[in-house]
């Protein structure tokens, strides 16, 4: 803040008493000397004091009776869902000072609940945790005060509300002004560096917070109803050896995403670990969403095992994979067959299987969202290999009726470890939508057939809000041009199962699988209406 010039009247007034002392040190013993000089010096010192606090602005001037009160940047800190036990992040809020002159805050508090403090804070840099005296706030300056919540158990099922508030007592006003603090509490299943029981059900009546690594052992069972939300805390890993049942619906998907409720942290990936079904484990996943995690669902362990019974399985169907760091779904000489599902935003595949194995995609959809908070780091939607540092194996992939787009000219790449002539690398792509310049992909052949290349003007319904249905203006390939779907067969499935399946899409719409019949391309079939 500005001040008035100073330095040139206190080095005149300062220079006169050198000038008078000297003259009059000639006049009087020493000791005496001394005593008038320290009089005179402690006298210069008391002035300048006075004069400084003259020159201070009017902002920095205590106002003991401000007219205007304080203002705040908003009303309330409301948290949205807090699980209890678990301490939520800050929220932030801006309190203003409208008078001329500065104000001294004489407490700032929380009422508190019955004896209870839930919610803490800071103003200025200061921790309460619940009350902080004498803050002063210059005028027409502001404070910020951060406020987080720790709720206590309640032991119940159904969500609960807790209120209370932020009080100001202002020096010289008779009003308290407040800002209200809610909380949306809900009571949660905690689970840390645990193994579950065998035959361990999941409901929806309370979320699941993993805190750490939850494992599934061999021969055990975990089912997870349909409307149960499982969340997953910084590095928290899922790890299932037995098997794992997660069977929602369109209207009540199982839902797998980190613990970060704020709008600004829904699309962001890395936010927890991840779901890994590793050798001996056996999974099944029915309108399941899987979101904000380093990697979305590993399928399989590193080091080959030519024992199919011990190779790691997984039907997944009808289910969304999206804001992934790594793969969205990484298959590692494993057997897996994915049918209606959405994959978006992974940043190095959105689906891979490695070290050989076995891959069945029927009708599901490979996009991109657009939103800011993800960037991708891969060059492919589909990545698969026979190989994976020294390790390989024989790699089988059927890819029918899927809609493959992104932003990179070739969105599937393959790698085929050399030298090794029995390693089988069988491949089938049939009817498929592909962003690709690679040509096989486009000739008839006992491998490839009826593949079309994206059209340029391709778009989605809504990409932005992960609706990946495809827009219908225009005339677009992936409408009725897939393969007819009722001789549909897999090596790793049974064919009844798989047609039974395939008579719906992700939305559960009915699709039709009567002979010759061509179906949309893509996990949706024909959307009309835009959101």
């Amino acid at each position: 803040m500005e001040k008035r010039a100073i330095g040139p009247f206190w080095l005149i007034t300062i220079s006169f008493f050198k000038i008078d002392l000297k003259i009059q040190k000639e006049k009087m013993p020493e000791k005496t000397y001394f005593q008038v000089y320290k009089q005179l010096l402690l006298s210069a010192l008391i002035g300048f004091s006075i004069f400084l606090n003259s020159c201070r602005v009017e902002s920095e001037k205590l106002d003991l009776s401000p007219g205007k009160a304080l203002t705040f940047s908003a009303d309330t800190f409301w948290f949205d869902t807090v699980f209890t036990d678990l301490k939520t992040p800050t929220l932030r809020v801006r309190v203003y000072n409208p008078n001329d002159k500065a104000v001294n805050v004489k407490s700032v508090y929380v009422n508190g609940i019955a004896g209870q403090y839930p919610f803490s804070f800071h103003i200025n840099g200061r921790f309460g945790p619940t009350r902080v005296n004498d803050v002063l706030i210059e005028g027409k300056d502001s404070a910020y005060i951060l406020v987080s919540a720790k709720l206590n158990p309640k032991n119940q099922d159904l969500p609960f509300i807790v209120k209370d508030s932020l009080v100001f007592e202002i020096e010289g006003r008779n009003d308290r002004p407040n800002v209200k603090i809610l909380a949306y509490g809900q009571d949660a299943i905690y689970l840390r560096n645990t193994s579950v029981e065998c035959n361990t059900t999941w409901s929806p009546d309370r979320p699941i917070i993993l805190l750490d690594t939850v494992s599934v052992l061999a021969g055990c069972t975990l089912e997870i109803l349909s409307g149960t939300k499982v969340y997953g805390y910084n590095s928290a890993f899922l790890i299932v050896r037995g098997t794992l049942i997660a069977q929602g619906t369109k209207e009540q998907p199982v839902t797998f995403q980190g613990t970060r409720l704020e709008n600004y942290y829904s699309d962001v990936p890395g936010q927890w670990g991840g779901i890994l079904i590793m050798n001996t484990g056996r999974a099944d996943f029915n309108h399941v969403n899987v979101k904000n995690s380093f990697r979305g669902i590993q399928v399989g362990e590193v080091g080959f095992s030519d024992d199919r019974t011990k190779v790691a399985t997984m039907l997944l169907r009808n289910s969304k994979i999206q804001n992934i760091v790594d793969y969205g779904v990484l298959g590692i000489n494993s057997g897996i067959l994915a049918v209606n599902n959405q994959f978006a935003d992974c940043g190095e595949a959105a689906f891979a299987g490695l070290q050989g194995g076995i891959y069945e995609l029927w009708h599901n959809t490979f996009g991109l969202s657009g939103n800011n908070p993800f960037q991708r780091d891969g060059k492919y939607q589909l990545i698969f290999a026979n190989q994976l540092t020294e390790f390989a194996g024989p790699l089988q992939v059927k890819a029918v009726n899927n809609l493959i787009t992104g932003t990179e000219e070739d969105e599937i790449a393959f790698g085929d470890r050399k030298g090794l002539e029995a390693l089988r690398l069988d491949t089938l792509f049939f009817n498929n939508i592909i962003k690709s310049k690679q040509p096989q992909f486009f000739v008839n052949g006992k491998a490839n057939k009826g593949n079309q290349k994206l059209p340029s003007d391709f778009r989605f319904l809504s990409a932005f809000k992960y609706y990946f249905a495809p827009d219908t203006n225009g005339n677009l390939p992936v409408f009725k041009t897939g393969l007819p779907l009722d001789t549909a067969t897999s090596a790793i499935y049974p064919n009844e199962n798989l047609r039974s399946i395939l008579r719906s899409d992700i939305n559960d719409e009915n699709r039709n699988i009567s002979p010759g019949i061509k179906p949309d391309v893509g996990a949706y079939i024909n959307q009309t209406k835009k959101l």
